[in-house]
């Protein structure tokens, strides 16, 4: 027998099964003594740094911080140098000691280190006053929160924001502190959780306010624009949406800045912009657009008639054109109706006036003069081409394409004005009056085939395939049988507020009103169910403040901005603090089978049939 060899055999299966079942774990080296900052403030997060070897794989740490001790769940590898935190709530002095142990077997434990003392000193917490959150936020948009804190020792403060997916810190401000956060929630919830805290320089967390926020994909705002963050400035004019070759856009007017814009749709940034000849004058009425020669008219209280390229806003041509400033005349215009190349605009004169856009310039043609009353809000076209207006003694009136003469002049009321006809399928006009009665008239005769009596002036109504809609001033949304003057459904949607602006017929059914609260409806067309509402303002990175409510009146040119809606049916509402773009429907943009489903007809509010 070879000895030797049995011998070697026999250690090679002992060294195996040692390797098997494991070679005996040493206990870690005992770590030095911890390292930081040597002092802190109470309800501060204070950070000390800690490190050891091990030959037996990783450990972690136990920390006996005086006060409590805890053991680490992070695991480090032998040597790595592991960032250990802790609050203190109490002032004193604190000597912290570490002790490692092995990951694998916490048994294994070295003895603890030397100390590290540590002075805690009295800081007082921070505090947050109120979160302002939005009442819905829409999935995939940007969601804006506004958290208002203060400091009692007048440190300057952060704003911490947990969300579902992450955290968001900002920058520190003076105390008091209002920081707005944004955050974009990728799926619906109806009560997604954030918590925020405030946090001073010296790292002290105030107590946390939780929100829970409805997350859904309707009916919150998605963006909102004013021209810069300290201005607030918003805009003044009827929304007009168009697609200028590139983009889908919102144009509209901005008073606290004297400038036309062009805004993307798509998320609200600006595009393009322009002042008018004399810069400090401002443009007013409301845009409409020459889909024949892509021009915006628009009328500046300077006394000009201006036209704009679609794409850049360029001038295209202006009228009177006076030069120099001291010839302007300050005569303002209010809102087109175009017709092919023909343009029809009230002006302040009691005027009527005809031009014809020839691309590099407008020429004027025949005015008709209205001698002692005034035009109302913006005329109509038919689709004869006959002209069709309301004025402010009562009279609606249809006068020929050339303004040559009227075929009628309709006398309703006797005093009083006559606002916002539009036109049916059928021709006939619809029109509503400052005694509270909404008209159907014969486009024949201009003799009325019905009158309905509402709750209040109901200004502008919309036509959908089978329902007469309006609201009025008293905040009542109205249904109406447009063959019969019958009353469908009525709905006190905003008692308090009015209904000023002409409603949106969507192609899905619904039917939108805006209240001069800047409260958007959305409403079952074919009941009145509210569907939802959208407080626009609330949305606004602050709680009050701004502009207040300034009713306006119903005239040529002050009465209150009309809402529009996108290709995408998303709705665009011209507040009295922002244009906001409320998150509507796919399948819900403006109702192409209706007959007059917005103000001015269509997206291009040129108020033709």
């Amino acid at each position: 027998m070879n000895w030797k060899k049995t011998t070697a055999t026999a250690v090679l299966a002992l060294v195996v099964l040692f390797c098997m079942t494991g070679c005996p774990k040493k206990a870690p080296v005992t770590p030095g003594a911890p390292w930081g900052a040597d002092s802190t403030w109470t309800g501060a997060s204070y950070v000390c740094h800690v490190t050891t070897t091990s030959g037996s794989g990783n450990v972690r740490y136990v920390m006996n911080w005086s006060d409590d001790t805890d053991t680490g769940d992070v695991s480090y590898a032998s040597g790595e140098t592991a960032a250990v935190t802790h609050i203190w709530n109490t002032v004193g002095s604190y000597d912290v000691k570490a002790q490692a142990i092995l990951d694998a077997e916490p048994a294994k434990a070295s003895e603890f280190s030397t100390a590290k003392s540590v002075k805690v000193l009295l800081n007082v917490a921070p505090v947050i006053d109120s979160v302002q959150a939005p009442p819905v936020a829409v999935k995939d948009a940007e969601a804006f929160f506004t958290v208002y804190g203060k400091d009692a020792d007048g440190d300057s403060l952060r704003v911490i924001a947990k969300w579902p997916s992450g955290d968001t810190t900002t920058e520190l401000f003076p105390t008091p502190c209002n920081a707005t956060v944004s955050h974009i929630f990728t799926s619906i919830d109806p009560a997604a959780m954030v918590i925020f805290w405030t946090e001073d320089w010296k790292g002290t967390k105030s107590a946390p306010d939780t929100v829970l926020v409805q997350v859904g994909n309707e009916g919150g705002v998605k963006w909102y624009w004013w021209n810069d963050n300290e201005n607030q400035g918003a805009l003044s004019t009827s929304a007009l949406v168009a697609n200028d070759g590139t983009d889908e856009v919102v144009m509209s007017y901005c008073w606290d800045d004297y400038k036309f814009y062009s805004i993307k749709t798509s998320n609200g940034n600006d595009k393009s912009n322009v002042t008018t000849g004399f810069p400090e004058y401002e443009f007013s009425g409301h845009p409409g657009l020459c889909a024949a020669t892509g021009h915006i008219i628009v009328g500046s209280d300077e006394g000009e008639l201006y036209a704009l390229t679609l794409d850049g806003l360029s001038k295209a041509w202006q009228w009177p054109d006076k030069s120099p400033e001291d010839s302007l005349d300050f005569i303002e215009w209010g809102a087109p109706a175009i017709s092919a190349t023909d343009i029809y605009i009230g002006r302040d004169d009691d005027n009527l006036y005809h031009f014809v856009d020839a691309g590099a310039q407008g020429n004027q043609m025949p005015t008709y003069s209205l001698d002692s009353a005034s035009l109302v809000d913006a005329p109509v076209v038919d689709a004869s081409g006959s002209v069709i207006f309301g004025t402010d003694s009562g009279y609606l009136i249809k006068i020929d394409g050339n303004l040559s003469s009227p075929f009628w002049r309709s006398h309703l009321e006797p005093i009083g004005e006559v606002h916002g006809p539009i036109i049916g399928g059928d021709g006939t006009i619809y029109c509503g009056t400052d005694s509270s009665r909404l008209y159907a008239v014969s486009p024949d005769s201009g003799v009325p085939k019905w009158t309905a009596t509402l709750d209040g002036v109901g200004a502008r109504p919309a036509l959908g395939q089978s329902a007469l809609f309006i609201g009025t001033e008293n905040g009542k949304a109205y249904s109406v049988n447009p063959a019969t003057g019958a009353i469908n459904w009525e709905k006190p949607l905003a008692p308090g507020f009015g209904f000023l602006t002409t409603p949106i017929v969507a192609a899905n059914g619904y039917v939108y009103f805006q209240s001069d609260d800047d409260v958007l409806y959305c409403v079952s067309q074919t009941d009145g169910t509210l569907i939802w509402s959208c407080d626009c303002k609330a949305y606004l990175p602050r709680i009050g403040g701004g502009k207040p409510h300034q009713p306006r009146k119903l005239e040529l040119t002050g009465y209150d901005p009309n809402p529009s809606i996108c290709a995408n049916g998303n709705i665009l509402v011209v507040g009295m603090e922002a244009l906001y773009c409320v998150a509507g429907y796919e399948l819900g943009p403006i109702d192409p089978a209706a007959a007059w489903p917005k103000w001015q007809k269509d997206l291009s509010n040129a108020g033709k049939k």
